[in-house]
């Protein structure tokens, strides 16, 4: 793995800009309200085929009972609110989201931190159906070509593939992607994305900071390897939610560096964008593209502050 080399602070520096109808290439705003009273602490986020954008909330580590996914549409008004009910639990937190046309927003509820469950939200009713338990933390999703989706467990360092007739197959790599006693944050597996040809399945390991990348053949993961490591408060920092553009670059959540890092092909960081002000990050956890459009989601529960999410325009389209 080369070394990690930061070439610029911000990518609008160097990136050509767009046409003028289109926001600057690498400007960070908010998108939509404040979302402390509506999905408190937004972790997940996801984008169906009209547009509209969805947050999920983590809710509070005190608070009982359901959580919600708040709408927005392209504008960033909110214009729905969907609650989720709670399982055994009693209690309902949101992580991560996947939205697929045709079958709905698939969402990871930690629930209580060890009744863990996969839903499948029916954007038009509301209506939550569970496909998956027995998950700690399940916190983000990746989907392969053959309708296979991949769920990562942050505290226990697995991977669990859910077949399309509902078979589960769990590949486990505690070593590198299960956090340890003293770690901070102390999730490990995290963020989840196939690169373009599905050779690979690449995991953010959020506790030390790291990418793998984990070899992918006959529906199976295999080797794990490690494809780039950051540095406290740099680069990588708390890395967490991840997705691909179309050229092969890595776009990376930085929760503890209030950053997005772009990783090229080779695992060097090629760009970081922050915001500035009022309009900076505050946690970032996830992201989704949508065209250039790259939409991210504040979660604003280590620092406090604004729970929002941000948008920005990216020098090229997210990967298919």
């Amino acid at each position: 793995m080369r070394k990690l080399v930061i070439f610029l602070a911000f990518a609008s520096l160097v990136f050509a800009q767009p046409a003028a109808a289109a926001p600057p290439v690498g400007e960070v705003q908010n998108f939509g309200p404040d979302l402390s009273g509506s999905c408190s602490f937004p972790e997940g986020v996801a984008v169906d085929s009209r547009g509209n954008v969805y947050a999920s909330s983590l809710n509070s580590a005190a608070a009982a009972g359901p959580a919600n996914i708040c709408v927005l549409d392209r504008s960033g008004t909110l214009i729905d609110t969907i609650t989720v009910e709670p399982g055994p639990s009693g209690v309902t937190r949101l992580l991560g989201m996947l939205h697929v046309p045709g079958e709905g927003l698939y969402v990871g509820d930690v629930a209580n931190f060890t009744g863990g469950r996969v839903l499948r939200v029916n954007t038009e009713t509301g209506a939550a159906t569970v496909i998956a338990t027995g998950i700690g933390a399940p916190n983000a999703f990746a989907r392969d070509s053959h309708g296979n989706l991949f769920v990562s467990d942050s505290f226990a360092g697995t991977i669990t593939k859910i077949a399309p007739d509902g078979r589960a197959t769990l590949f486990a790599y505690p070593a590198q992607l299960a956090p340890v006693t003293g770690e901070s944050p102390p999730f490990g597996a995290n963020g989840l994305a196939f690169d373009r040809n599905e050779r690979f399945l690449y995991v953010a390991m959020t506790a030390r900071d790291q990418v793998f990348r984990i070899a992918y053949q006959d529906g199976s993961l295999r080797a794990i390897g490690l494809f780039a490591q950051g540095v406290a408060g740099g680069a990588l920092d708390g890395a967490d939610g991840i997705a691909f553009d179309v050229r092969g670059n890595l776009y990376v959540c930085s929760n503890q560096s209030e950053e997005i890092a772009v990783l090229s092909p080779s695992g060097d960081v090629i760009a970081e964008y922050r915001g500035t002000g009022a309009n900076a990050f505050n946690s970032p956890a996830s992201l989704v593209f949508r065209g250039r459009r790259v939409y991210v989601a504040s979660l604003a529960l280590f620092r406090g502050g604004p729970q929002k999410l941000s948008v920005f325009t990216a020098p090229y389209p997210g990967a298919p």
